[in-house]
């Protein structure tokens, strides 16, 4: 059955409890009245059960969310008349799950979890299954997958900021039915989503999965968490999962086309990158900052990460001289810190022309140089086929740049993370 009654359904039934409380496995009133409240933001018809009340008949719906434990949700599947349904709490056992999947396939019902956590959310339809209050994500072109409920968290938590726009939203959980695979397809042929990231600790069918993103057009940014004993030991304990060696899976990441991340602020900074640029011609960079020190740091990031940064035509040398003759033409560029919004697009224009250069990274800081944080928005207007990567070190000069830019360009807050963004655009490219 399609994964569309998952995350567009036209009608959604919760069940849970008023007064069961089980800590440990995420079952307690306050998750059931929060999810309840997110269901209120739903663009088709919401319904509730409470276990504890006097009703009995279950609702038929696209899409039934369910909050109890085991032996409660396995009564409530008898009667359960639903084409998807998600499993938020965790504690199923291998006799719960061997019921749960027989009852699941006689009922033709697909099912999230257990243990998903979260569950999912459309920012399209106002779908939100999880039970954090106050979410309000940016509709984008991102989908986001985490088999960790904490993780997934945390990358909510950065989308919630603005920094991410989502198409959509799902913590897979212990994937007892729906899997990588199953939700890999799905995305790849959605038309809202552009780019799928995805934190995984385990595949449960990895040559598929590799398969399906070997021939998805789409980039797949992916996090592979368990790489050591320690962390395996956890991974099993908490997803009931089983990971395998890095060196195995990152060799076939690579021959599958995927784009793996080694932090989790790196998968968010690639998929900052893939929300505006899909392709570049190369990995010919300029650099192009009011500091030097930042103009180095930049170049030497190049340099590790096998970035060329090519010298500019003779063309625009004498362009840039002739227009600003206190600066020396040469990449990375320093045009100093008197350089105003005004000199910065001056400068961009000119080297954007230059058939040398395939990417711009623009860095600009603003305690100790004379460039306000509002002339940036003079950037807004130029236009290029070529990346311009906007960077401002630091944590207040950021924030500033970000406000002032807007969505306008990818901005990031080191040289580091900027340089390591467009490496994987490249390398995505050269594919």
């Amino acid at each position: 059955m399609p994964l569309r009654y998952l995350f567009n359904p036209k009608s959604v039934l919760l069940v849970g409890s008023s007064s069961l409380k089980l800590r440990e496995s995420m079952v307690s009133p306050e998750v059931f009245k929060n999810i309840y409240r997110n269901l209120g933001h739903f663009c088709g018809k919401a319904y509730i059960y409470d276990v504890e009340g006097r009703e009995r008949i279950l609702p038929e719906v696209d899409l039934a969310v369910i909050v109890l434990p085991p032996d409660k949700t396995i009564g409530v599947m008898n009667h359960l008349k639903a084409k998807s349904c998600i499993i938020i709490p965790g504690g199923f056992n291998e006799k719960h799950r061997i019921q749960l999947k027989g009852m699941a396939k006689k009922r033709g019902i697909r099912i999230l979890g257990p243990n998903s956590i979260g569950g999912v959310i459309n920012p399209g339809n106002g779908l939100n299954t999880t039970f954090e209050p106050g979410v309000c994500l940016k509709p984008g072109g991102a989908a986001i997958l985490s088999q960790s409920g904490g993780i997934g968290a945390t990358i909510l938590d950065i989308a919630i900021s603005g920094q991410i726009g989502v198409s959509k939203f799902a913590w897979v959980g212990n994937m007892l039915d729906i899997n990588e695979t199953h939700l890999l397809e799905y995305l790849s042929s959605d038309v809202e989503t552009k780019t799928i990231a995805a934190y995984f600790e385990t595949l449960k069918n990895p040559r598929k999965f590799l398969e399906v993103a070997g021939r998805t057009r789409k980039p797949v940014i992916l996090l592979k968490g368990g790489i050591s004993k320690a962390s395996q030991e956890r991974a099993l304990t908490h997803t009931d999962s089983l990971s395998t060696q890095a060196g195995i899976y990152s060799g076939a990441f690579r021959q599958a086309g995927i784009i793996e991340a080694e932090s989790l602020g790196d998968l968010v900074n690639y998929v900052i990158l893939f929300e505006h640029y899909r392709h570049i011609r190369g990995n010919r960079l300029a650099v192009i900052s009011n500091t030097g020190g930042s103009a180095v740091l930049a170049a030497d990031w190049c340099h590790k990460l096998g970035l060329e940064l090519p010298e500019f035509s003779g063309r625009t040398r004498s362009g840039l001289k002739k227009r600003f003759p206190g600066i020396e033409p040469i990449n990375p560029l320093d045009i100093i810190a008197d350089a105003d919004g005004r000199k910065y697009r001056e400068v961009l224009e000119t080297v954007l022309k230059d058939s040398n250069i395939d990417g711009v990274l623009l860095v600009s800081q603003f305690r100790s140089c004379l460039l306000k944080p509002d002339q940036l928005e003079v950037l807004e207007g130029v236009k290029s086929q070529k990346p311009i990567i906007a960077c401002a070190p630091g944590s207040g000069d950021f924030r500033k740049a970000k406000f002032y830019l807007g969505d306008a360009l990818p901005v990031y807050s080191s040289v580091k993370n900027a340089v390591g963004a467009f490496s994987k655009l490249a390398e995505y490219s050269a594919r």
